[in-house]
């Protein structure tokens, strides 16, 4: 593989993610932030943190797809959300939408909560970095 997703000792253990993603070969993607809208620009599931993030999934597979990838070449994803509550009351619905994508892949993940997003309607966005060889 063109990278390695590491979880060095003397780190806390991780859950839902890789404390490190080591790249040695390969092509670097960088896919920019991905919110939840539709192919036509329309946001999916206003008010709805968990369509939004399932949107969000789905948005992130077309773009690594589109690049040559598949979401398991993702080394690295940073998430901002708008509602950390939100978040954390929805984890298994998220973690559902999450797994129709990546399955049981956990690449380095950084969970940021921000003040807002770019249109007010968006409560998730995510960028990536993914290795493709």
């Amino acid at each position: 593989m063109s990278f390695e997703l590491l979880n060095p000792a003397g780190l806390e253990k991780p859950v839902g993610y890789a404390h490190v993603a080591k790249i040695n070969s390969g092509n670097l993607v960088y896919v920019a932030g991905q919110a939840p809208f539709d192919a036509n620009g329309a946001i999916v599931g206003k008010g709805d943190f968990v369509a939004q993030f399932r949107q969000v999934m789905r948005n992130l597979k077309l773009a690594v797809e589109g690049s040559g990838g598949r979401p398991n070449q993702f080394a690295v994803l940073t998430m901002y959300i708008t509602d950390l509550q939100a978040y954390l009351a929805n984890k298994k619905s998220l973690g559902a939408a999450y797994t129709e994508v990546f399955g049981k892949y956990f690449p380095a993940i950084t969970l940021v909560e921000v003040k807002s997003l770019y249109n007010p309607d968006c409560m998730v966005e995510i960028s990536g970095v993914a290795v493709i060889d």
